[in-house]
C-alpha cells in the first residue's frame, strides 16, 4: 500500500541523514528508517523535486512558450518523474532479486532516492540564488556537487551493499539511463500525437 506524503520533519530528516551519509557521518543503518512507508517516502521526495524542476523549467525558462504548449508540457513532464522512479525501482529489484540480495532493496533504494533529492534541491537552490549572484559561481559549485554526489552513491552501492566499483557505477548508470530512456521515447512518442 502507497504511504501518505512525508511530513516536512521526514523531509528534514531525509535531507539531514543525505548530507550526513555524504559527509561520511555514520553508516546507512544509523541514519535512515529503513521499512516500506520510508521506502515510499523517498519516492515522494523524488517525485516532489521533480515535479517543481518541471513546473520550474516548463513555466520559468521557457516563458515564450505559448499557452497551449505550457498545458501539454507539464503533464507530461510529471508522468515521465512517475515512470521514471517506478521504473528505476523495478529495474533494481529485479537486479537485487537476480543477485540474491533483496533483502538490501530497502538499504540500497531509500538513501539513494533522498540522496538524489537532496542534491536535486540544493541545485535549485543554486539555481535560485544565480538569478541574484554571479551565475558562474554556481556553475563550479554545481559541478561540485554532482562529483560529490556520484562518489557518495557510489560509495552506497560498494560499502553498504557490497557490489563491486563497476556494480556500484552501474547502478549509478542505470538511473540515468532509465531517465533519459523515458524523456528520448517520449519525446519520440510525442511527435506521433502532434
Amino acid at each position: 500500500m502507497i504511504s501518505p506524503p512525508p511530513s516536512f520533519y521526514d523531509i528534514k530528516n531525509g535531507f539531514k541523514s543525505s548530507f550526513d551519509y555524504i559527509r561520511r557521518k555514520d553508516k546507512i543503518d544509523n541514519l535512515f528508517e529503513l521499512n516500506n512507508e520510508k521506502f515510499w517516502h523517498s519516492c515522494w521526495i523524488v517525485f516532489f523535486i521533480n515535479a517543481l524542476v518541471a513546473v520550474l523549467a516548463s513555466y520559468g525558462i521557457k516563458a515564450s512558450f505559448d499557452i497551449s504548449m505550457k498545458a501539454n508540457l507539464l503533464p507530461k513532464l510529471i508522468l515521465i518523474t512517475i515512470i521514471d522512479i517506478s521504473l528505476f525501482a523495478i529495474l533494481v529489484f529485479h537486479i537485487f532479486k537476480n543477485l540474491n540480495k533483496e533483502d538490501l532493496f530497502l538499504k540500497f533504494i531509500i538513501p539513494f532516492n533522498w540522496i538524489q533529492g537532496f542534491q536535486a534541491f540544493i541545485m535549485l537552490s543554486f539555481t535560485f540564488f544565480g538569478l541574484f549572484l554571479p551565475a558562474s559561481i554556481f556553475l563550479f559549485f554545481g559541478f561540485a556537487l554532482i562529483i560529490i554526489v556520484t562518489f557518495a552513491l557510489w560509495r552506497l552501492g560498494k560499502e553498504e551493499i557490497g557490489f563491486s566499483g563497476w556494480g556500484a557505477a552501474g547502478l549509478i548508470i542505470l538511473s540515468v539511463l532509465s531517465e533519459a530512456g523515458i524523456g528520448l521515447i517520449s519525446r519520440s512518442l510525442s511527435k506521433f500525437f502532434m
